[in-house]
């Protein structure tokens, strides 16, 4: 509901899906669907002895990717999810924000579940047991991935990361924590680190890895100047569902430390570093000072359709005269569906609730190829936190289509007080 009991501006209206009919349609595709393309990944240094692929599908226009890294035989590994497991691959799967909103939902057991029947699918298509695979989830793309390798002497060390921090990042020891065992199973923003080296780590050493690595991604976020998302003007230190998972050798030299004074501790350090500082940059734009900004077919996308947004709302925030500009440089497939006049009455009677702007800030954009009661495509969703004159925080959310000439425009506008 938008602000003052007004409902949220929208272009188009959603054609009805009960969880129950595209559920039962997702669990069958789920058991029984083909596995879709696969693409490797490297390749690893020859001593790590594993192989890396991503999985690449989709689910009612909303991707879903799993990165795959297989060994050929059993190694001791020490998981966030799993523990101590002895595993022959290790895994990151991902999906479309959109996707883990809609399973927290309305699947029966929510993201959790979808995230057993994905591992149990995965472990039947390696061959293995589910008890030896370590996993992970996350809502970052992993065409964004990063891989990171550093060597020195009998030592390899190589960090694969996925990162996101625009929505779900935070600062231990002063932000709060509200969830309760269970209640917040759907990734949102997170960092995810699976570490992989020749060497045979003991217990202690894949501990101490976990905390080399954890001290690596908190330099990054703050050498790249990442907000907490709760705090303002406090700096991050992780997100709120970050994972990790060591990979030991079964043929590399015997460590039983892995602390920042050893040769492998700064190898683990720096991989770790170089690939969360890499994967925040590809995924949301995050740079260290006078970097070069990463040149991804997501990034180009995204800096398009921003600006595209942000010229958009400075005409709406003109009043009834930019109402009308606003509604002729929308997308057509708006114009089409709606009649001019009623779209400016429910978009003047929102903004006259929350009254002038005051400020305004970017927070997340997702993109998707399909959307409920569309047809296929490229969209892109740009949300903004605002103050208003008469409400102190209120979510704007843009939905901003690639018309058939190519230029992004608006097709849908949501003020809201809570976020989606």
């Amino acid at each position: 509901m938008s602000p003052g009991g007004a409902p949220p501006l929208s272009s188009w209206r959603a054609v009805p899906r009960t969880g129950a009919s595209l559920f039962a349609v997702f669990l069958f595709c789920l058991s029984a669907a083909p596995f879709a393309a696969e693409r490797p990944i490297g390749p690893l240094p020859e001593n790590l002895r594993a192989q890396a692929v991503v999985i690449d599908g989709e689910r009612d226009g909303l991707w879903e990717k799993s990165l795959v890294v297989s060994f050929p035989e059993e190694r001791r590994a020490l998981s966030t999810s799993e523990g101590m497991v002895r595993v022959r691959a290790a895994v990151n799967h991902a999906a479309h924000p959109f996707l883990w909103n809609e399973l927290s939902r309305s699947f029966a057991g929510g993201a959790t579940r979808y995230l057993e029947l994905t591992h149990e699918r995965l472990a039947r298509r390696a061959g293995a047991e589910r008890k030896t695979l370590a996993t992970m989830g996350t809502a970052a793309d992993l065409d964004n991935l990063a891989v990171a390798i550093r060597e020195y002497g009998p030592f390899t060390v190589a960090a694969l990361a996925t990162a996101g921090a625009e929505t779900n990042a935070l600062r231990a020891g002063v932000d709060e924590g509200v969830h309760i065992e269970g209640e917040n199973d759907a990734p949102h923003g997170t960092i995810n680190v699976l570490l992989l080296t020749n060497a045979r780590l003991s217990e202690g050493a894949l501990a101490q890895a976990i905390i080399v690595t954890t001290e690596a991604k908190t330099a990054a976020l703050e050498d790249l100047r990442v907000p907490s998302s709760y705090t303002q003007g406090a700096q991050a230190t992780g997100t709120g569902t970050d994972s990790v998972i060591v990979v030991a050798g079964n043929d590399g030299p015997r460590v039983t430390y892995t602390g920042g004074h050893s040769r492998i501790g700064e190898l683990i350090g720096k991989a770790v570093y170089a690939a969360v500082v890499e994967a925040l940059g590809k995924q949301n734009g995050f740079l260290l000072p006078g970097a070069a900004p990463f040149v991804t077919g997501y990034l180009q996308k995204l800096k398009k359709a921003r600006a595209a947004a942000e010229e958009w709302l400075s005409l709406i925030d003109g009043g009834q005269e930019g109402f009308d500009a606003a509604w002729w440089t929308a997308s057509a497939l708006l114009r089409q569906s709606e009649a001019p006049e009623a779209w400016r009455a429910r978009l003047k009677e929102t903004r006259a609730a929350l009254g002038e702007k005051r400020t305004r800030r970017r927070a997340r954009s997702l993109d998707a190829g399909a959307l409920p009661g569309l047809p296929r495509g490229e969209y892109m969703l740009v949300e903004y936190v605002g103050a208003f004159e008469r409400q102190p925080e209120i979510f704007e959310t843009l939905t901003l289509r690639k018309d058939e000439d190519g230029a992004w425009r608006v097709l849908r506008y949501k003020a809201a007080v809570e976020r989606d």
